[in-house]
């Protein structure tokens, strides 16, 4: 584990023998910091998220860089430095393995750069002192660090590599270089993969709703939440209104709350500032139960710390059921299936989610909504014989809801309220029109399944007449859709009928993760899987698309289709970006390693009483733009002097005032990271499940708290 000098609540950190980096949270000696040249501000959230509208103060370390000719007295080169970028969950041993050197210290002193005299390396056996690896060059410069067209540098550092794959021994390492110090322990171990994926795992677990979170599978205990709902008649599909309404107003002047139909409905996961349950978290069912089918070896009962753990079923089915417990329970008569459940607001400070006292819909059940769950639940009825019991019946009634349910219209009444003196409520009519054919993706991923399941040929001409209709529709949107879409039915070979319809899925997402892996290898100094710097696409960096495990599903998808090595090796990687090789040091994930986000965008955890927010959470992190309000509270104002610096330097964490940053979902973010984690498991080699860690009494007891620009 890392050592840090603790002063208070002051840190102290050497980088290495010439310079160092003070660090407080307190406001007045901030202040002081802030005339010396190294200074840098690292918002931390907000000292009261639930303030009153324009009090908000931020939460702020600070920090100043200091650099000198000579070497500082007290420099300690056993203590190791934030310089070294490493997994610190650990390294897959027949893995490439990468350790990177580099710091940006702030707008003045820019990059920090290694001195000339510097030579070797190491590789250390932490336990033994012996040299494992030894290397008579110094840290490889492999890229420079390239900019937007704007001239904006990326990373902002000069970024030097350390390649040591070529040691496959188990144990317990660091690299050490000479004249400037050693990183932090860090392990070679085939068991790491399966220690992250309980980590992303239980970042579900703790989303869950209706159930309590309670000892001894969590510390983070939590009551059961929101399950008893209203039987609503809003659809579950945002847009398609005329004029252009806010939903929540639909569902407040549309919905019989005293008279309509009560549903107890346990299941489905929360997102990070919402207690809605949402139709796109059926994408988590599909992204765990496709890498069950993949790699079903990898996945056993016992895996996980979960209630359902014992049950004779693999602890990954348990948590992708609970993604259609709900829904099933929610069924219409008619075999339709609504989708979202969601309140008439946000929630605020008050409603704390085991006490919240808003009341929650359930939607009314489309074509779309039902082909949705019918192919999910088919796809889970696939992976278990006791789902198949519980799921297939449903499943065939939803389907048959939308093969036999006309394109609906609906008009709806929404009140407003006009007039700053003299008020009066208006009434406008709302209108709701039905796409006037089924999705095609999901009819297909439904099809498929239950002509798996049943052998059924209805289902197989079904789908074949709505593909040849309009070929040119589902060739135009096939690049649009998540690459583990139809990873789960691959196995199943595709029906002569779909062929053609599988060979345009197959190839658009092999032609993203070859894009994708040519990236990983040359677009940065740190290898991770972003867009290049000149693609037009790598301003959409942010809201999970800049994390390193979305984008290795496609190298998981490809790897599935190819078998080649390079697309395997490139998951891993991708995997040690996301536990610290990466240009601030620190885990993308709360919980996981030992540098890791401590304060994100979490109502439960504002209000637990715990010190530390809850573990598994993956924020989005890192943004493109600028965080505007991060800007204004915390780094001058000047929008356009703070436009130039690093775009990796531009996280600015201030909970709601910066969602791009602080928020998460747990199907944009969670679940990709548990599904290509769990295919890295090495199956030949099961991990015992550890104790429950205890959460920090404080914040500024975790190293993530001292994270550095």
């Amino acid at each position: 584990m890392t050592t840090y000098i603790l002063i208070a609540a002051s840190m102290l950190r050497f980088l290495d023998p010439f310079t160092c980096v003070y660090q407080t949270d307190d406001a007045a000696e901030g202040a002081k910091l802030a005339t010396e040249p190294g200074y840098w501000p690292v918002p931390q959230g907000l000292v009261d998220p639930f303030a009153d509208w324009g009090k908000w103060k931020p939460r702020v370390v600070h920090a100043v860089f200091r650099r000198q000719d000579q070497p500082f007295a007290d420099y300690d080169p056993e203590k190791p430095s934030p310089l070294f970028k490493v997994n610190q969950v650990g390294y897959l041993p027949d893995a490439p393995k990468f350790a990177y050197v580099g710091a940006w210290l702030g707008p003045v002193f820019g990059s920090w750069k290694m001195r000339e005299e510097v030579r070797g390396w190491e590789l250390v056996n932490a336990k033994t002192g012996e040299v494992a690896l030894a290397s008579p060059v110094p840290p490889v410069h492999r890229i420079d660090d390239d900019t937007t067209k704007e001239g904006v540098p990326f990373t902002g550092e000069y970024t030097y590599e350390m390649d040591f794959s070529s040691v496959t021994n188990e144990g317990v390492y660091y690299v050490r270089v000479d004249g400037v110090g050693r990183s932090a322990s860090f392990r070679i171990a085939s068991s790491s993969a399966e220690d992250a994926f309980r980590v992303h795992m239980g970042g579900l677990y703790q989303k869950r709703c209706g159930i309590a979170k309670a000892e001894p599978y969590t510390h983070w205990t939590a009551g059961a939440c929101h399950a008893d709902v209203v039987r609503g008649t809003f659809p579950p599909e945002e847009g398609k209104l005329n004029p252009k309404a806010k939903w929540f107003d639909i569902i407040r002047h549309n919905t019989d709350w005293e008279h309509g139909e009560k549903l107890r409905l346990v299941g489905g996961w929360h997102d990070a500032a919402d207690y809605d349950r949402r139709p796109q978290h059926l994408q988590i069912v599909n992204d765990l139960c496709a890498v069950y089918l993949m790699r079903p070896q990898n996945f056993y009962d016992g895996q996980l710390a979960i209630p359902e753990s014992g049950n004779g079923i693999p602890d990954i089915l348990d948590e992708a059921e609970w993604g259609l417990r709900h829904l099933i329970d929610g069924q219409q008569k008619d075999g339709g299936v609504g989708t979202w459940i969601e309140s008439t607001r946000h929630p605020g400070p008050v409603d704390v989610a085991e006490k919240d006292q808003m009341r929650y819909a359930l939607s009314r059940a489309t074509r779309k909504s039902s082909l949705m769950y019918a192919a999910h639940a088919a796809l889970l009825a696939r992976c278990n014989s006791v789902f198949r019991r519980k799921y297939l019946d449903s499943a065939k009634r939803a389907w048959d809801f939308a093969m036999n349910t006309s394109p609906q219209k609906s008009v709806f009444e929404v009140k407003r309220t006009t007039g700053k003196i003299f008020k009066k409520t208006e009434t406008e009519l709302v209108t709701w029109v039905e796409d006037t054919e089924p999705p095609i993706f999901y009819l297909v991923k439904a099809a498929v399944n239950l002509y798996a399941l049943t052998e059924d040929a209805r289902y197989m001409e079904t789908v074949a007449k709505v593909l040849e209709k309009d070929r040119g529709a589902w060739r135009r949107l096939v690049y649009a859709w998540m690459p583990l879409l139809y990873a789960g039915e691959r196995a199943l070979g595709y029906p002569e009928q779909l062929r053609q319809f599988f060979k345009d899925w197959e190839a658009s997402k092999m032609r993203a993760a070859r894009d994708i892996y040519t990236q990983l290898e040359t677009s940065y100094a740190y290898r991770a899987p972003w867009w290049a710097p000149r693609k037009g696409w790598v301003h959409t960096m942010g809201f999970g698309h800049a994390h390193p495990l979305v984008r290795a599903q496609y190298f998981v998808f490809a790897h599935q289709v190819t078998g080649e090595r390079k697309y395997l090796d490139a998951i891993s990687i991708a995997n040690d970006f996301h536990n610290g090789c990466n240009p601030q040091g620190a885990t993308l994930t709360s919980g996981l390693g030992e540098a890791y986000p401590v304060v994100f965008l979490d109502l439960p955890s504002y209000v637990d009483g715990i010190a530390e927010y809850v573990p598994g959470i993956t924020p989005y992190r890192w943004t493109y733009a600028m965080p505007q309000k991060a800007v204004e509270m915390v780094w001058g104002g000047d929008k356009g002097k703070a436009s130039k610096w690093p775009i990796w330097r531009r996280w600015g964490n201030l909970e709601g005032l910066t969602v791009g940053a602080s928020e998460y979902t747990v199907w944009e973010t969670i679940a990709p990271a548990a599904s290509v984690t769990g295919y890295l498991i090495d199956s030949s080699n099961r991990s015992p499940l550890s104790p429950q860690r205890k959460p920090a009494k404080s914040l500024d007891e975790l190293p993530g708290y001292w994270m550095l620009p």
